[in-house]
């Protein structure tokens, strides 16, 4: 059990520095910062609240789900983050790029892919015309994450799975509120 372990820390690093030298060029050091904040909070919440007092109809009814989402997997989110205590890959590895954003909670799992996915997944519900576009994104936010040395890639599958696994269970709990 302990080889396998070592295999999956060695990969994780592996990817992580492709994603974050290998690939590195000024354009990407433009780019990612930018589409990082997508799956922020700041940009997360907000959009959903916009869409809740704004909206009509089932673009309302889609930003509470995806609020909801939100609400909930960030509430496990936090708790593995204080359980795991998974430092930032920065702190690790010296020679990672950081872009100077250096965050001080601990890295599993991602936050910000959490976010993007349970947004990107529960909009897509909602709009599925739209779910390439979403999960596009919400790839990109996530890639964006270790890019700017801030997860390993690891932290950012979990947290998309979580975002993912919550936007079902959520919509799921919420097609069957009619019924009861």
């Amino acid at each position: 059990m302990l080889g396998v372990k070592k295999l999956i820390i060695a990969e994780d690093r592996n990817v992580f520095y492709i994603l974050n030298e290998r690939i590195k060029c000024k354009t990407l050091d433009r780019i990612m910062p930018k589409i990082t904040h997508i799956g922020g909070p700041y940009f997360t919440v907000l959009s959903c609240l916009l869409l809740i007092v704004f909206g009509k109809n089932n673009v309302k009814i889609s930003a509470l789900q995806a609020l909801t989402t939100l609400t909930g997997s960030h509430m496990f989110v936090q708790i593995l983050k204080r359980l795991c205590t998974r430092p930032r890959p920065y702190l690790v590895l010296p020679e990672a790029n950081t872009f100077k954003c250096l965050l001080r909670d601990y890295s599993f799992p991602s936050g910000h892919a959490t976010a993007i996915f349970s947004l990107a997944v529960s909009f897509s519900f909602s709009f599925p015309g739209l779910t390439i576009v979403f999960i596009s994104l919400a790839i990109m936010v996530s890639i964006s994450r270790i890019y700017m040395g801030l997860h390993y890639p690891s932290d950012v599958i979990i947290g998309s799975t979580m975002g993912v696994f919550f936007s079902y269970i959520t919509h799921i709990y919420g097609l069957m509120l009619p019924i009861l």
